[in-house]
């Protein structure tokens, strides 16, 4: 995994602008596509890299000063295969002064958005006026990202897949209780919440590939937190595995700041 795109990343969230948060700022963001007017050090990225666009994210000052640097990112052209919507994105950092001012891609990792839409077409990548319809993802193939999300959109569905996901099949058919791995604490406080009907809604913003032992596939899904107060002020971390071919499984639950 780019540990320095995901920790971009993170920090890109946290200032991100929640509905109804007085105290989060709006976090400043302009794409600019391939041929389109663009300030000089973008343009020159562009004309020499395979990049179909920069974003170009400004995020807020205390006391609302001016002249934060803004932090690029260049992405791909969105791409479609099996109903899945996707683009490649990467860090870019700032390098020299004046005149001498460039962009450069501090490694060559990428991660990578995705949307399942089915027979639909793919969403627009930074749309303001439509909701945020991509999950970046690290390390995950398409097919994972497509069972991961069916399955987490199973488990909101009802307390019922939450208990059974809980409480799964693990290495050969094996009951095995999660019980003792989740935080009892959190884990209530997240069933209340599906029971009310509140995290179908609730945006996957990243899904993260974790280290595993053998055929076990572990990964982390980053969900927001409807319930938050103040919004947006925590996110929810959950621990999803399985063992080669078989069912996925919660086996951790926590909370944490975006």
């Amino acid at each position: 995994m780019n540990i320095a795109l995901a920790t971009t990343a993170l920090l890109l969230a946290r200032y991100a602008a929640a509905e109804g948060t007085p105290a989060a700022p709006a976090l400043a963001c302009q794409q600019y596509p391939r041929g389109s007017p663009a300030p000089e050090l973008v343009g020159a990225w562009l004309a020499h890299s395979r990049d179909a666009s920069v974003l170009a994210c400004t995020p807020p000052t205390q006391g609302g000063a001016s002249g934060a640097e803004p932090v690029y990112s260049g992405e791909s052209a969105i791409t479609e295969a099996a109903g899945v919507c996707r683009y490649a994105t990467h860090l870019l950092a700032r390098t020299g002064a004046g005149t001498t001012a460039r962009l450069q891609r501090p490694d060559t990792t990428e991660a990578v958005a995705m949307a399942a839409v089915g027979t639909a077409a793919c969403p627009q990548s930074h749309d303001p006026a439509m909701p945020k319809r991509y999950t970046m993802t690290y390390d995950v193939t398409p097919a994972t990202f497509e069972s991961l999300m069916a399955f987490w959109s199973t488990v909101v569905g009802s307390t019922t897949e939450f208990d059974r996901a809980l409480a799964c099949c693990g290495a050969g058919g094996a009951s095995s209780t999660a019980g003792g791995a989740v935080a009892n604490a959190q884990r209530i406080r997240l069933r209340g919440t599906i029971l009310a009907g509140h995290m179908q809604s609730a945006a996957v913003t990243r899904i993260v590939r974790m280290a595993a032992h053998g055929l076990n596939r572990r990964y982390a899904l980053f969900i927001d937190d409807p319930e938050s107060r103040p919004n947006g002020a925590t996110i929810y971390v959950i621990y999803v595995t399985r063992f080669f071919r078989g069912a996925w499984h919660i086996s951790g639950i926590s909370s944490a700041a975006p």
